[in-house]
This record gives structure tokens, sequence and C-alpha cells, in this order.
């Protein structure tokens, strides 16, 4: 019984990879919420939040029957309205995000994946997949580029706080993907799945690292590489 999530930017082949994974173990690939959900006309900002608590009820059940995968992080509100310095969505703040996800980890509605799987891939590469794709708009793409960086740091500080619970992977081939994944499955730990100290910490940790610092180291070391 096993949950996991696979992250990562825009065209690094995350849902491709998780509906072949599901496919390969006979599990079941839950996808991000925009596949499943239509906004309603009266949006509130409380309704995106509610589908991931949706998606995770849905992980729990179908890991009865063998692996979920989870295509894009239950928790991504928290580190992608911090990789804009919180002004997407009417700036939403991290107290606010947080004091809505708090209580459903309490209440064991809302958890964390056994395993995250980060797929990465040079900007390159995810330029000529997003322009061989005919069958997706990828709005925002350019956007989300500027988030790879910071969302990498996120999800370092997590594992070194809870080694194990990250795997970055190298995403050059759909096929050599799910074999990396597929190996990592046995003997996977599920005792932090509700960990209030995990999400303490994650919280924590954004307070106190302001994207502005990573996009600057990262505008320095691109400076120095061109000089």
């Amino acid at each position: 019984m096993t949950i996991i999530s696979i992250e990562g930017a825009s065209a690094a082949g995350k849902t491709t990879t998780s509906a072949a994974l599901a496919a390969q173990t006979g599990g079941f690939h839950i996808p991000e919420v925009a596949m499943w959900w239509e906004k309603p006309q009266r949006e509130y900002p409380e309704w995106f939040f509610e589908r991931q608590a949706d998606r995770w009820k849905i992980a729990t059940e179908k890991e009865g029957d063998g692996l979920a995968v989870i295509d894009i992080d239950l928790f991504q509100p928290f580190w992608y309205n911090w990789s804009f310095g919180f002004t997407l969505f009417d700036g939403q703040s991290l107290d606010f995000v947080a004091d809505f996800y708090r209580p459903l980890i309490e209440q064991r509605k809302l958890g964390f994946p056994d395993r995250y799987f980060i797929l990465h891939t040079v900007e390159e590469q995810l330029r000529q997949r997003k322009a061989g794709d005919v069958t997706r708009m990828r709005r925002g793409f350019e956007m989300n580029l500027t988030f790879i960086e910071p969302q990498k740091r996120y999800f370092e500080a997590l594992n070194a706080f809870m080694p194990g619970l990250v795997t970055f992977v190298r995403s050059d081939r759909i096929e050599e993907n799910v074999r990396i994944i597929e190996s990592e499955l046995p003997g996977m730990q599920t005792n932090h799945r509700y960990s209030l100290e995990l999400f303490d910490y994650m919280v924590e940790w954004l307070k106190r690292h302001p994207v502005t610092q990573f996009l600057q180291e990262e505008e320095k070391t691109r400076d120095g590489a061109e000089k």
C-alpha cells in the first residue's frame, strides 16, 4: 500500500510518467485538479485546496488495490505561491494556506505522500517537448520555468529534514523514469503521512527563506558562467 507524488516543471513528463507507471504496476493515476474538476462559476479561495483533500481521499481509497500515483503535489499551493512571492491568487498569504491545511492534516483528511519523485531536465529539453506536444496548450509555460530553481531548493530542504522523502529523477525518457521509480517502491515508510512536525517545518522554512534569496543566487551563478 503506497502513495507517491510526481512533480517537476511543465513538460518534464509528470503526467505521462504517472500514467505509464500506474499502467505498468496496476496502480491508479490521480491527475491534476483541472483534469477532473471544473471551476465553479463563483470560485472561492479555498476551492482549489478542497480538491487537494479530495485527491488525497481518492489516493487512500485506491492504495488498497496497489500503487496510488498523485500527479502534481497536493501541497503545491505552498511552494508555488512562495515561488512568486505570494503575489498570485489575489495575494494569498502563507498563513492563509497553512491555516486551511493544518486542520485537514490533524483530521487525517490530507497527508504527505510516502515519497516524492521530482522530474527534472535542462530548459532546452523542456522547450523542445513543449513545441513537440500539440495536445496541450501549457499556458503559463514561460512563467513556470522561473519556479524550477525555487522548487528544487524547497524539495531539497524537505529531504534534508526527512531523508528519503524526496527522490530527484533526471527525466530523459519516460520508460527510464518508470523503471527508476518502480525500483524505489519497495520498503517505503508511511509514518510521516500525517506528520505535523513535517508540516510545521515546511511552513517555517518557507517563512524563513524568501524566494528572492534563491533567485539572486541563481542570477549570480548565471552571470558568473557567462563571463
